[in-house]
């Protein structure tokens, strides 16, 4: 496991993240504003903002999350996520197109990518500790569409809240300890709950060799949104997306 830090320059408002040759990912701060479909006509906003900050010229494609571990396969022109069919429930997307952008938000949840990097299949999900599990059901998506062998895989786990200051009550963290795990829960007293930690183990356990962890906790870092920091009337959603480099 590589540990990774987030270095944007002063006054920016996005971040690369660490990605497999061969594709470009990145973040939006909260310098750059919200990202929330459901807030604003946002499909024009985000499509302007990730060419602004390099993104590949590619199809952005986008989800209405809703916490879940569902993963859907974009294989066609017109499918789910594209705009094409409309926004979607779900969580997570993989593709082996090389023509898509796929896209997600957060705000303490974290982004994690999967790139497969014998097949060239790619992947982005949302998962907060409701959704804990679904890079699993990505990675199973992955096997079963594209032929994905989870040693071919590189895994980035980007910014979300940490364990330092994700404190949930005492049946949730004994529960995600029976689930994940004992590294996924800190504390006694006040237990808190580790979301890089859980992932991390989950991915271990499916066989992923490869994973990059960013160290950045959002509640922490005031240049990152953060539900729990900035409250539920005034948190900004990040954009997260990942895509093949056309370079």
């Amino acid at each position: 496991m590589t540990l990774h830090a987030l270095s944007p320059a002063p006054g920016a408002d996005s971040a690369p993240l660490p990605v497999g040759p061969g594709f470009r990912a990145g973040l939006s701060l909260a310098a750059a504003g919200d990202m929330a479909l459901s807030r604003r006509a946002a499909a024009p906003y985000h499509a302007a903002y990730l060419a602004r900050h390099g993104a590949p010229p590619l199809v952005p494609c986008a989800l209405r999350q809703v916490h879940s571990r569902q993963v859907i396969c974009i294989d066609a022109a017109d499918g789910p996520g594209t705009g094409g069919a409309g926004l979607v429930e779900a969580d997570g997307m993989v593709t082996a197109r090389d023509d898509l952008l796929l896209t997600v938000t957060v705000a303490d949840c974290l982004p994690l990518i999967l790139v497969d990097m014998a097949t060239g299949a790619f992947g982005l999900v949302h998962s907060g500790w409701k959704g804990t599990g679904i890079v699993v059901e990505a990675i199973r998506l992955m096997g079963e569409r594209f032929g994905t062998r989870a040693r071919d895989l590189r895994v980035t786990i980007g910014p979300g809240i940490g364990p330092c200051c994700y404190t949930v009550p005492r049946d949730r963290a004994d529960g995600f300890a029976a689930s994940f795990g004992a590294s996924s829960v800190v504390g006694e007293e006040r237990p808190r709950l580790d979301l890089r930690a859980a992932n991390v183990t989950l991915l271990q356990r499916a066989g992923v060799r490869d994973i990059t962890v960013v160290r950045e906790c959002t509640s922490c870092t005031p240049s990152l949104g953060s539900f729990r920091r900035q409250g539920p009337e005034a948190y900004t959603l990040m954009l997260a997306w990942v895509g093949r480099s056309l370079s």
